[in-house]
This record gives C-alpha cells, structure tokens and sequence, in this order.
C-alpha cells in the first residue's frame, strides 16, 4: 500500500519519499530540470506548430505584433496572444535567444503544469504523499514528458485551466467565498487568451455541475461570483476592443468569432474527428496509469449500497465528486466538439492522477505487485518492440539512439518487475527515475537525428539564400507559414494554380516550394522551373524549384 510503512528493506525508498513530499516545490523544479535541460536547443524546430508559432513570435518581437499576431506577414488569429507574451517574458528575462527561448518555454509550461496539478491536490485537501503521488505518477507519464520538450502553449493553457478550478472549489466549500471567484475567473480568462474559450468553459463547467449535484446552484448566484464573472469579461472585452481596433470589427466577427471559434466547435474545417476519439486517445495517452484500472478494486461500483452512501453524502464539500465531476464534463464536453485534437486532454491529467494516487492508498499487497507487473510489461513489451522492430519504422532518415531507448525501457521494466512487491512508493521513484533517464537518448540522440523529416529548417534557409540572391519565394498549398521563419522572409502563398502562374510571370525569378504531387499534377507548369530540392517532412514530400 501506498501509505503503509517500509520494512528495512524499504528504509532507503521511504527517507527518499519523505525528503520529497516535505520539499515539494523543490522536487518538483529539479524534476523538470532534469528532464529538459540537455534538450534546450540541441535540435530545429519541427514541423508544424513549432515553426509556425517562432514566426508568430518573431513578428511580435520584431514587427510589434502584440494583440493579434501575425504569420508569413498576414494577421493570426488561430491563437490569443498570452503565450506569446511568456515567450517574449523569458525572451527578455533571461539569455536565451531564439531557438532556445522556445524550448526554455516548454520546459517552464511543463513545470507550471506540475505545480497546478500540485496546487490543486493541496487546496482539495489531500495529504502531502497523496500530492507527491500525484505529481510523480504526472513527471512518468510518457505523453507528458515528451510535451515538456516541444513549443506550444497547452501546457500553459492547461494549467491555468487546473488553477482555475482549484480556486473555484475553494471558493464553494466554505460558508464564505471571499476572493476566490475573482482569483477563478481571472485565471479562466488568461487561460482564455492563451488559447480560446474552453479556457473559461471547463472550470464553469464543472461548477455548475458541481453545485448541482450538491444542491447548492444558488450559489453561483453570489456577489462574489458575480464580480468574477465580470473581472473575467472585461480582460476578454479588452483584448476583443484591441483586435476590433488593430484588424476593424469584420476581422473580429467574420474571422476570429466565426471562424476560429464557432466553426470549430460545431463544423470543423480542421481536425475532425469521430465521436469515439477521446475513448481510444484517453487512454493510450494516459499510459501506463490507465493499467490502473485492470488491478482497481471495482467491484464497489456495482453496489447499490455504495451508491447510495455517495448520494447520501452528496451535499457534503468532499474533493473525489469535484474530481469526478472535472474529468467527465471535460470528456463529455470535449467529445461533443466537432474539431477533436489529443492535446486539449490534458486538464484532465491531474484529476486523474489524484483519482489513481487516492485509490492507491486502497490497494491491498497483492492488488499492487499486480498493477505494478502490468506496468512492468508495458514497459518490458515496448523495450522489445523497438529493440526488434527499429529499424522497420518509416522514418525517411537514419535515427540514431533507438537501441539505447529501447535497452532503457526494458532496464525500467526489469526494475519495475524486481519492486513490484515492495509498494507503490518505490515503484513510483524508480518510475520517474526511469523515465527520467530514458528520455537523455531520446532527447539527445533521436529527437536531433530526426531533423530532416521533422523540420523545414532546411529546406527554408535555401528559400532564404535565394531570397537573398534576388529570388521572389512564393509556395502553392503549403501549410501556412511553416518555412518562413528560417527563411527569415514572408512567402506569398497562393492555392491556385492560375495565379500562381500569374504570380510568376509578375516575379521574374522566383524560387517555389510545392508539395510533390501538386508539382506532378500542375497542367501547363511553366518552362524553366527545375528542381533543386526534395525533402519528406512530416509525411509529405515537399520540393523546391526555381526558375533563373
């Protein structure tokens, strides 16, 4: 049992344990750290979203892009602004330059993500091992830890969206609510600006349903609530007034409201996906805690006596309903979008990981060596996997360091199959040790060897030299803006053959980046193009040509 005092031969795990739970903070940064710092810089930029939000915060920094941000030289309105502000805090805070302020902020986003879920398993009033559960079952969760070491803002976004709920159960599990809506609502809206309105939707969400199903919605209908509500709509008005001023209201309306979120919500142009994704994405994200479920005692569920406890005690300010609550309107409401992307999962992460580290506590001697030898053979059975089938894997380039991650995953599952009798705390240490150790060839070796069929870099530092020689860049039916921040100039873009030509014979000489079967299937290509590059990224082949 997770809580359950070591024998002797424990002791070492136990005082370890101890030292962390009583240092959270502390645990929590050199975690981090010692997962990302080998990383800041090592590889490019890849493809799609990292390179595309560099050139967005280029032009923030440079061109003064600060309220709608702009990408390849036209306005950007997929994503809010925060992030990029964080960006250019660290950008100016500290010696990092670009690439490395990127990495710099994924690290720190991973960081911040932690420490919410931390935040929130204190103010839900679990005991420090509980949250140090929580926060180790979070640093070896291998979807995760790979996001600490790429660029976007839904680490952020997330916890942001967990803080925010934190504060909102503290302000409904008192007689009093003081502060705490503001606090709430404020942090909805900055999470809001980060990266859209399921910033403000989620924590709302569940406290609706949350006082609902304690029968105190009269709640909502505070002073306290109301202020937050409304601190919350005036930083959104503010930025709103800011782009209706920058870009003029049809912008605001036809674009930004229209497009990017109406659309998205209800009849996607991007990322749609069956109603069934999140059943099978939730899961193998959430690897190997969902294993958790093959080894929980479940058969309390199915009590009507225990449900009937639950409804009893229904009206009591409790954290596991809260928990309850947060996970399955996130999932329910998630699932109803018509655009479905796995990242927007993660506030769903920390409740999760409360929810297993609590019932942990429950586990008998036997339930747990079971839990921890399934882990085992996840572990045990991908090492195996990529030890024999590496070199079968699609990459279009030689990838160094898959045999080292693959003895290091099957080291981890060794490791885990030898303590899986001597309780979760050990095996919860040496996880997030072997997490920690495996991603070094991932990050060092892998991830850089990788470039070439994950990154543009090349492939647009020659669109820049040609630039630079008196080339005009144009791209037909490329992913808007992925080559332009290492070409270090806007391209003109265009998904029309017609005016592409026209485009041409305007420009003179030009260098183009076309995807190989638009460059197979163009009626009438113009004479004098030839190719000089060819490059797989990402899955598809894109080639350069230019014409003298």
């Amino acid at each position: 049992m997770l809580m359950d005092c070591c024998n002797s031969q424990k002791r070492p795990a136990s005082r370890l344990w101890s030292l962390l739970r009583d240092h959270p903070w502390l645990t929590m940064i050199l975690a981090v750290a010692a997962q990302t710092w080998f990383t800041l810089g090592n590889r490019a930029l890849w493809f799609s979203d990292e390179v595309r939000y560099a050139n967005a915060y280029q032009n923030l920094a440079e061109r003064g892009k600060w309220l709608v941000l702009s990408l390849n030289g036209q306005p950007y309105p997929d994503k809010p602004p925060v992030y990029f502000w964080f960006l250019w805090l660290i950008d100016t805070l500290t010696p990092a330059d670009m690439p490395a302020v990127f990495f710099l902020g994924a690290a720190l986003s991973g960081l911040f993500f932690v420490a919410s879920a931390h935040v929130l398993a204190r103010t839900l009033g679990f005991d420090r091992s509980v949250c140090l559960a929580c926060v180790l079952m979070l640093l070896a969760n291998f979807f995760l830890v790979g996001l600490f070491h790429y660029s976007r803002m839904d680490l952020l976004f997330a916890g942001l969206i967990i803080l925010s709920h934190a504060c909102l159960y503290r302000a409904v599990s008192g007689p009093r609510q003081g502060g705490w809506p503001l606090a709430a609502f404020l942090l909805a809206g900055l999470a809001t600006l980060t990266k859209g309105p399921i910033g403000f939707i989620l924590p709302l969400l569940t406290l609706v349903l949350y006082l609902a199903w304690r029968g105190e919605v009269r709640r909502l209908f505070t002073r306290a609530m109301g202020l937050g509500l409304l601190a919350m709509l005036s930083m959104l008005t503010l930025w709103v007034v800011g782009v209706a001023l920058a870009e003029g209201p049809s912008f605001l309306l036809d674009t930004v409201l229209g497009k990017h979120v109406l659309q998205r919500a209800t009849h996607t142009f991007h990322h749609r996906e069956p109603l069934t994704y999140y059943f099978i994405a939730l899961p193998l994200a959430w690897l190997p805690w969902t294993l958790f479920a093959v080894s929980a005692p479940a058969r309390r569920f199915f009590s009507l006596e225990a449900w009937g406890a639950i409804w009893a005690g229904r009206r009591e300010a409790t954290p596991m309903p809260f928990l309850w609550i947060m996970v399955l309107s996130t999932f329910v409401f998630l699932s109803s979008l018509s655009g479905k992307v796995l990242i927007y999962i993660l506030p769903m992460f920390p409740p999760l990981a409360l929810l297993t580290a609590q019932a942990m506590t429950r586990l008998d001697a036997v339930r747990s060596a079971r839990f921890w030898a399934w882990v085992a053979g996840l572990w045990l059975a991908l090492g195996a996997g990529l030890l024999i089938a590496g070199d079968l894997l699609p990459f279009p380039v030689p990838v160094r360091g898959l045999g080292l991650s693959a003895c290091l995953l099957l080291v981890g599952g060794l490791g885990l199959v030898w303590l899986r009798r001597r309780g979760s705390k050990t095996c919860l240490l040496w996880s997030v040790l072997a997490v920690t150790l495996w991603l070094y060839p991932v990050g060092l070796m892998v991830a850089p060897s990788l470039d070439d069929a994950m990154s543009p870099r090349r492939q647009g530092e020659m669109i820049g030299q040609h630039v630079d020689q008196g080339y005009a860049p144009l791209a037909y039916k490329v992913y808007s803006g992925i080559f332009t921040y290492y070409a270090g100039h806007d391209i003109e873009e265009t998904g029309d053959y017609d005016e592409l030509a026209a485009l041409m014979a305007r420009r003179g000489r030009v260098i183009l980046v076309i995807r190989d079967r638009h460059w197979d299937e163009w009626p009438g290509r113009p004479t004098g193009l030839r190719v000089i590059d060819s490059q797989e990224i990402a899955g598809m082949t894109y080639v350069l040509a230019v014409r003298d």
